[in-house]
């Protein structure tokens, strides 16, 4: 069909060719991807200069700069050259894959239809999940929306004689309706439930049901109170282990982006005024899902607006210093090109639970063991800090702390940007990382510039690099 529109009109090219950069985005055929976008950029931009081949990796940036420096706000041309960027992180990440063994849960858990938040106990022996399959409570498929069926919960446990998942069904209870219906996230002792919901009465809010263990059913959710839910979109939400601290995703207005992280504390039956999360968790496009560690300042949620392979990849932050730190992707075969959003991780840190569309998928979304425990950046430091804060005073040549200088960090090795901030009011630049590595910081004031490798190798009990950099 995109062959004959350009045939019927030649004028559609640039279309065409942003269309085909998509496509083979999503099938993982990266290099041809990145001509594609090259090309609709090269053509709707009038920039005159030769397309760069896929493996140019340094003409491909100065290409890109060309584009952003004439037209860094036109949408589109923003859009083809996040594609870009995307492809090119894709490329290393999957030439560099995380030691980590990926298991489709298999037909017992999983489904033709589309499968995802998988939840899972503390003891890993439950997993409760959301589904859209055709044995929903009600059987109706959503013809006013998607014409798909409606979401119910299920759950499956683990069978120790048999040593297999057993099959799939419906939670019991007063849980699954006709319509939206979605489990969130499972309380440490798979006694609590957070559920979504999403009817007449409640457009997107966050619900919690308990388990009655005498009658083995869930009771009848109840609708937490603002000012955890608005009239927005509630979705997604993970609490504490000790049941203080709520992290959950809204789109109330006030937010960065489109749906950001927010967190509240328990103030007797209710919930503190939220407090989102900033600019170094949120963006300004959409953090979708999140999942806080049981050590309270291990923070995992999906976004699409961090630096991805596609689309919604899983990042960890970690909050050092009172900062939350740097978001860090955690890499292929755990986020690949298509949407990974909804997971979960097991309390002893050794399987993740990961809701995707790998190679090996029944049909839409399975939900997927992972088996993490070679990983050291999700396996390990949770007791003790695996982040470290750099402290940055930018002095002028006569001594004087130099408020507003940009402050752009990279890794020791490549051109590929981790974050930039600036200096604040006292000349100080704070940025919390991932510790034992070094960083390439590239400050501007004004027509000078300075470079400098910060070595961030942590030490017992200091989390904390402090450098100085004068600017003359």
């Amino acid at each position: 069909y995109l062959d004959r529109s350009l045939d019927l009109d030649p004028s559609v090219r640039s279309d065409v060719d942003f269309f085909y950069g998509q496509i083979h985005h999503r099938l993982a055929k990266l290099d041809e991807s990145i001509q594609y976008f090259l090309a609709f950029l090269a053509h709707h931009t009038g920039v005159q200069a030769g397309i760069p081949k896929s493996d140019d990796y340094a003409g491909i940036r100065e290409f890109l700069e060309k584009v952003d420096n004439r037209h860094w706000n036109d949408f589109d041309n923003y859009m083809a050259r996040k594609h870009v960027n995307q492809c090119l992180f894709a490329k290393e990440e999957m030439a560099n894959p995380a030691p980590v063994v990926v298991a489709n849960m298999g037909r017992a858990v999983n489904s033709r239809f589309d499968d995802y938040t998988p939840s899972v106990s503390a003891n890993g022996k439950l997993i409760i999940f959301t589904s859209r399959r055709s044995d929903t409570k009600g059987g109706e498929i959503d013809e006013g929306g998607d014409f798909k069926y409606f979401e119910d919960i299920y759950y499956s446990e683990w069978d120790e004689e048999k040593m297999e998942w057993t099959k799939s069904r419906g939670v019991e209870g007063e849980v699954n309706t006709p319509t939206y219906d979605a489990v969130l996230s499972l309380s440490p002792g798979a006694d609590r439930m957070f559920i979504y919901k999403n009817n007449r009465e409640s457009a997107g809010d966050i619900f919690t049901a308990v388990y009655d263990k005498h009658a083995q059913e869930w009771r009848a959710p109840e609708k937490l109170p603002r000012p955890i839910n608005t009239s927005y979109y509630e979705g997604s939400v993970s609490i504490t282990a000790d049941g203080e601290t709520l992290y959950f995703i809204s789109e109330r207005p006030e937010g960065v982006g489109q749906g950001d992280i927010y967190i509240a504390e328990k103030r007797g039956e209710g919930w503190s005024a939220p407090r989102n999360l900033g600019e170094v968790i949120n963006t300004d496009f959409d953090e979708k899902f999140v999942f806080i560690h049981p050590n309270g300042r291990t923070l995992y949620f999906s976004s699409n607006g961090h630096q991805t392979m596609g689309s919604y990849d899983i990042f960890k932050s970690e909050k050092v210093n009172g900062e939350w730190g740097v978001p860090v992707n955690l890499g292929y075969a755990i986020n690949t090109v298509n949407e990974e959003s909804t997971f979960s991780i097991t309390r002893d840190n050794k399987t993740m639970l990961v809701a995707a569309e790998y190679e090996d998928t029944f049909g839409e979304r399975d939900i997927y063991t992972i088996d993490v425990s070679k990983y050291k950046m999700i396996s390990e430091g949770y007791e003790s800090s695996t982040f470290g804060t750099v402290v940055c005073t930018v002095l002028d040549d006569e001594g004087d702390r130099l408020r507003k200088v940009d402050v752009r960090v990279f890794g020791s090795t490549g051109d590929r940007m981790i974050t930039e901030t600036r200096t604040d009011k006292v000349g100080l630049a704070k940025i919390s990382l991932p510790g034992n590595r070094s960083y390439r910081f590239v400050l501007e004031y004004k027509d000078i510039v300075k470079e400098i490798v910060v070595d961030l190798t942590m030490k017992e009990g200091d989390t904390v690099k402090k450098v100085e950099v004068t600017m003359d």
